[in-house]
């Protein structure tokens, strides 16, 4: 396998997860690390072995010969960091969200394409083997007629969480992983109508949605962020019905009402679910020049923000 040299931006738990999934599977050679806390830096420099690691990634994008950078840094500087990064022109893997707003996202798309860098943003769950699996079960009986997903956020468990910024943005910042599946599942959409309430949060807390895809099927969207739940999909086709409830567990019930599991495939099983399909993406984009469905840039996951923006004015 050919080497591609990437280098790693950010040394939180998530950049923890993408290297020892990258060491075991080799798909790239990771060249250095950066993070605002040189000590972090060292430390996961150590353990991974990386040989070089930096407190600075324009010091780190300087001293190395990098085919591939991927950002993994939280939310909130997610934008900052990735509007210097592209000024290198070198392509970018970026975890979502790609901003705090679908303005900084655009704004993050347009640079992209005028410095003409080849860049992917991470949803790994459009990579779950069980949705790729159900999604062929409603094809091969028809049409999909609707998409129902429930995206409620455990929002009395963030308490201790500090962030503001991240905070106020939230259903940017992680309702994103949920909302994107109704683009994922339904394909580009044509109406939203919405609906939300507050508790506590000036920018909404509970969001209720009707949606009407291009190729007419429905779609809705329920989030309440302050009660016990957890995320769920249910896809409903002509004699059949899919079930993802939680996202990781998958079954399909037929007209005689037979349940049959959907099982996932063996990566996902041994990495967490959708990490390795995506990473393996993000490789063939750098060596063909090309992002390969169900992958998204920063132009299409714009889509995926100013969804959010529609469902929670």
């Amino acid at each position: 396998m050919k080497k591609i040299s990437i280098g790693i931006v950010g040394a939180g738990s998530i950049a923890e997860t993408y290297l020892s999934i990258i060491k075991k599977t080799k798909l790239f050679e990771i060249s250095a690390i950066a993070s605002r806390t040189l000590s972090r830096a060292k430390n996961i420099s150590k353990k991974y072995g990386i040989k070089n690691y930096y407190n600075s990634y324009v010091e780190m994008i300087d001293e190395n010969y990098l085919d591939g950078i991927f950002i993994l840094v939280s939310a909130d500087q997610v934008y900052n960091v990735t509007k210097k990064i592209l000024d290198f022109k070198i392509p970018v893997f970026l975890e979502k969200p790609p901003g705090l707003s679908s303005k900084e996202t655009s704004a993050l798309s347009h640079k992209a394409k005028k410095n003409k860098v080849l860049n992917m943003v991470c949803f790994n769950r459009r990579f779950y083997s069980n949705f790729e699996k159900g999604i062929n079960l409603i094809n091969s009986r028809g049409k999909l007629l609707g998409v129902s997903i429930e995206g409620h956020e455990r929002f009395w468990k963030l308490k201790k969480f500090k962030n503001k910024k991240i905070l106020d943005s939230w259903v940017y910042a992680n309702s994103i992983h949920t909302i994107d599946l109704l683009r994922f599942f339904g394909g580009e959409i044509l109406k939203v109508f919405s609906v939300k309430n507050s508790l506590n949060q000036k920018n909404g807390d509970q969001f209720k949605a009707l949606i009407k895809f291009k190729n007419k099927a429905l779609g809705s969207y329920t989030s309440h962020w302050h009660s016990p739940g957890g995320w769920s999909v249910k896809l409903f086709g002509e004699g059949i019905t899919v079930i993802f409830d939680p996202l990781e567990n998958g079954y399909s019930i037929d007209e005689k009402f037979n349940k049959k599991i959907i099982k996932t495939d063996k990566d996902d099983n041994i990495f967490k679910p959708g990490f390795y399909r995506q990473i393996k993406s993000f490789r063939e984009l750098v060596e063909k020049k090309t992002l390969t469905y169900p992958a998204q840039d920063l132009k299409s996951a714009l889509k995926t923000m100013m969804l959010i923006k529609k469902i929670s004015l």
